[in-house]
């Protein structure tokens, strides 16, 4: 993508906030999950400290198969080849539950994977991606990160996401206009028990919806019933390809497919 080719000085002031701020860490452990987020402190992260970064990657059922390879190629592009953690999500009781807390026990239990693996490789800072708009949205395992010392120098260095956006367009980063992502488990209504076939039908229904260019969109699951979110604009998009999406979802045990005319909204599963 075609690089940015100025910042402006408040954006400035806060990238030179956070080099400096990864710099007086002098070696790190980057939770990467290819995110627009961590894409952008891996790479701040690497143009910093070189060899004394390391990058670990989670790979499990709540992400899509199409990211976590898109992650690994990425981290190449930076020039880091991350640790890869295989973990089983369905083994912890509280994912499957799906309580309003899930995200909770599921960071709990993620990171402190991460963390021992960083440990054994003899990294002891471990940072992620939250930045200050985070803060204000309902991130029940903000509170893990913390109790288990997860750094986010972006959320200190006073990043919102418009700014790790911009940032990334300057860097020529491809993620900079890439749709914000989150784990498949956020597709399921609180409270409703979490199962694989559930997240697979959710992974791969997204996936067509990325085929067709969507800007952003969620696939969210009630039931046997599916609710599309996109932006307004691509509502055209989804009526003149809805054939091949239903015959889709059909084949995965939908039965109904809907579309929210009230558009994409974070955070819409939350209670």
């Amino acid at each position: 993508m075609n690089k940015t080719t100025s910042l402006t000085p408040t954006l400035q002031e806060k990238l030179a906030t956070l080099q400096i701020k990864i710099k007086e860490l002098n070696r790190v452990c980057v939770a990467f999950s290819g995110g627009v987020d961590s894409t952008l402190l891996l790479k701040v992260a690497f143009d910093v400290l070189g060899k004394d970064v390391m990058a670990i990657t989670v790979n499990g059922a709540m992400l899509p198969d199409s990211e976590f390879f898109e992650a690994q190629a990425l981290a190449q592009d930076i020039g880091v080849t991350p640790i890869v953690i295989d973990v089983d999500v369905f083994s912890l009781e509280d994912f499957v539950k799906n309580p309003s807390d899930r995200c909770y026990y599921c960071k709990t239990f993620i990171f402190t994977q991460i963390k021992n693996a960083a440990i054994e490789n003899g990294w002891k800072i471990i940072l992620d991606g939250s930045n200050l708009d985070d803060v204000k949205d309902y991130r029940p395992g903000i509170r893990a990160l913390g109790e288990l010392g997860v750094y986010s120098p972006l959320k200190d260095s006073n990043l919102t996401k418009q700014d790790i956006r911009d940032l990334s367009a300057y860097f020529g980063l491809a993620t900079a206009a890439k749709p914000s992502m989150a784990c498949l488990a956020t597709r399921i209504p609180t409270n409703t028990p979490i199962t694989p076939a559930a997240l697979k039908c959710v992974e791969i229904g997204e996936d067509y919806l990325k085929t067709l260019g969507l800007t952003q969109y969620r696939l969210r699951l009630f039931g046997d019933t599916a609710k599309i979110e996109c932006d307004p604009r691509d509502f055209e998009t989804i009526i003149a390809n809805r054939q091949t999406l239903v015959a889709t979802l059909k084949d995965l045990g939908i039965k109904t497919v809907t579309l929210d005319l009230a558009g994409y909204g974070c955070g819409n599963m939350n209670v």
